[in-house]
């Protein structure tokens, strides 16, 4: 026999239950009232059918479709033959609300599954009937007859119970679990008459048919463990491929960004993490960039990592490990850039379960195409270092100092405001001119590593092109000055046969100006003015030229009867010329 499940009915199913429970017990109770009348029968023989109903009804639950498959025949045919047939839907119903009852109180659920009780016993009105309409021919054909037109009966009215009450499935796969359900029923009828007819004898024999309960229930019970554990199963894999989704997304996400390297190691690791479900991980990077050591997760498992890393890194090959329980799987993670080869490993962990061949595959996957990742945010720290630097002092240039601006004129504030110092050369073209374009060049890479150093623990220094130069430095109002003196002192050199000095103008940021355009207009003016200032105060300015000129005139005009023999001039990197 077939029921409803009333664990997932709406509360149109609910109404319409509670008006079938109705209308059965107007039908049962005067048919029974009617049935004890005839005749009282024997009470503890009721007692005990309707327990044993309770238990095949509701013990023994196999799922189908939108409710259940119960064995109740085994017991609902002996009731039907040993007791007054009026009587036995009102038992049934007795039974069935027992068994819900019990479940709801042993299972601590809702009371609201009783109202699903009473229209379960709709389908014992027919086979009750038809035996109160044809009673007990004479003949065993008639009254086999009489016991298959019962059966067909309650299959009628399950199928209409059913029809009326579930408002889920469709008619066809209603009609095909109503047929498995009268298949199981059919199954069970015939014993039910072995039973019923051995208790006309002893009524102790309806017991035989607890045995075979208690193994359906236990084949029941087991299947439900099984399809349990097979939705716990799906439902953990429906998890993991979530997870899976999410981390791989977030990855490519991440990957398709313009990181930088050490961004990009630490999603790569944390993906990694996620995506396997692990407790920690670890990774290491090494070669021709500053050194990069990522962790996440427990500390716990830090040596089983570690060892796990280093024998990546050692064999350039994936290592999987335990230790004291931790399952380490490891894989190397190196690339080729600009300046050379990187190398490192990016290792997991978690504890009790080793890691598959397809997890090992999909870390692979996902270490691959961080590898190329890393590669072009290499390439492209190489480029933007080449476009941001000078290439002869290695400071930065005109595009490095208006980014730096950008970045840090928000930040600066009337106490410690950003000052751009715009420096020339004076007495370079001489020295150049003098020496050689060689000299020249290591002069201009000796004066950059002290004008950086000098600026170097306030801001930073750049070339602008030729003998300009510029620092960017944040710097307190009462230190400015002597400090631009300082940067001004780092830009001058004075030799034997030469003198370089710097002049320069200074602008404070952004109090006398917001852009850099603005600002290197106001320190060039500044600059200027102080160039023509020192050159009124200076008049014989060919000081810096004689330190030059002098000399080579003087050695050129002592060597006036030796045109053959070369001048003994100073000069580094050119050809020397007769007089």
């Amino acid at each position: 026999m077939s029921g409803t499940d009333w664990r997932s009915g709406s509360r149109r199913e609910l109404l319409s239950e509670s008006a079938a429970g109705a209308l059965f017990l107007c039908l049962a109770v005067p048919t029974a009232l009617a049935g004890f009348a005839e005749g009282a029968p024997d009470a503890g023989l009721v007692a005990l059918l309707v327990v044993l109903y309770a238990l095949a009804s509701r013990a023994v639950e196999f799922p189908l479709g939108g409710g259940y498959v119960v064995p109740s025949y085994a017991v609902l045919v002996p009731m039907l033959l040993l007791l007054p047939p009026g009587c036995v839907p009102l038992l049934a119903a007795a039974g069935l609300l027992m068994g819900d009852l019990a479940k709801a109180v042993a299972r601590r659920e809702s009371l609201l599954r009783l109202t699903a009780a009473v229209p379960d016993a709709w389908p014992t009105i027919g086979p009750a009937a038809a035996l109160l309409a044809f009673g007990s021919p004479h003949g065993r054909l008639a009254l086999a007859g009489v016991y298959c037109l019962a059966f067909l009966a309650g299959c009628l009215l399950d199928l209409l119970s059913c029809t009326l009450l579930t408002h889920r499935a469709g008619a066809r796969s209603r009609l095909r679990a109503s047929v498995f359900a009268w298949a199981i029923d059919a199954c069970f009828a015939p014993l039910g008459l072995l039973l019923a007819w051995e208790m006309r004898e002893d009524g102790t024999a309806v017991l035989l048919v607890l045995p075979l309960g208690l193994a359906m229930a236990l084949a029941a019970r087991d299947r439900d463990r099984r399809i349990a554990q097979a939705q716990s199963r799906l439902e953990l894999l429906a998890r993991e491929r979530a997870r899976l989704q999410g981390a791989v997304g977030r990855l490519g996400d991440a990957l398709a960004a313009k990181l930088d390297l050490r961004a990009l190691a630490d999603v790569v690791l944390r993906g990694s993490v996620e995506a396997l479900d692990c407790d920690g991980g670890r990774v290491s990077l090494t070669g021709p960039i500053e050194p990069l050591g990522i962790a996440a997760g427990r500390s716990g498992d830090a040596a089983a990592l570690r060892t796990a890393a280093e024998r990546a890194r050692a064999d350039s090959t994936a290592c999987q490990l335990v230790s004291d329980g931790v399952w380490a799987l490891a894989l190397p993670f190196g690339f080729l850039g600009e300046a050379g080869p990187v190398r490192g490993a990016i290792a997991v962990a978690r504890r009790e379960r080793p890691f598959r061949h397809d997890e090992q595959l999909l870390m692979e996957g996902l270490v691959e195409r961080a590898r190329e990742a890393a590669a072009d945010i290499l390439a492209r720290e190489e480029l933007h270092r080449h476009a941001t630097t000078d290439s002869l002092t290695r400071l930065g240039n005109r595009r490095k100092l208006l980014a730096d601006v950008e970045r840090l004129v928000t930040d600066a504030t009337p106490l410690a405001p950003l000052t751009l110092v715009l420096f020339d050369l004076d007495g370079f073209k001489q020295y150049n001119d003098a020496f050689g374009h060689p000299a020249g060049d290591a002069l201009l890479e000796r004066l950059s590593r002290r004008l950086e150093a000098a600026a170097e623990p306030h801001g930073a220094a750049y070339r602008l092109g030729g003998d300009e130069f510029c620092a960017l430095v944040r710097l307190p109002r009462q230190e400015a000055s002597e400090r631009v003196g300082a940067l001004a002192a780092a830009l001058t050199e004075i030799g034997e046969n030469y003198a370089v000095t710097a002049s320069h103008g200074s602008v404070s940021l952004p109090a006398e100006a917001v852009t850099l355009s603005d600002a290197m207009l106001l320190a060039d003016e500044r600059m200027y003015s102080r160039k023509r200032s020192r050159s009124r105060r200076a008049p014989a300015a060919p000081s810096r030229e004689r330190a030059v000129y002098d000399p080579l005139l003087r050695e050129s005009t002592s060597n006036e009867d030796t045109c053959s023999r070369p001048p003994k001039v100073p000069r580094q990197g050119s050809s020397s010329r007769g007089c």
